[in-house]
């Protein structure tokens, strides 16, 4: 459902980043995350119309256990 990519954004939302620091962490811009949180949202609504990104982020490590960030 989710690119590698789009699965360490989440990852680091759950942890309580705003945008411009996962971008700084990844190494990319500010921009590019925006657009990568816009394109989970849109999937994450597919499912659950009512929930948040916030709440999707914070729900996604407890269910998904192993994290796709180094050091983790």
């Amino acid at each position: 459902m989710f690119t590698k990519r789009e699965i360490e954004i989440i990852w680091l939302i759950a942890r309580g980043l705003k945008s411009k620091a996962v971008a700084e962490v990844l190494c990319v811009s500010t921009e590019t995350i925006k657009s990568h949180r816009k394109n989970i949202l849109e999937k994450v609504r597919e499912d659950d119309k009512e929930i948040s990104l916030l709440e999707f982020c914070i729900q996604y490590p407890n269910e998904h256990k192993k994290s796709p960030l180094k050091g983790d």
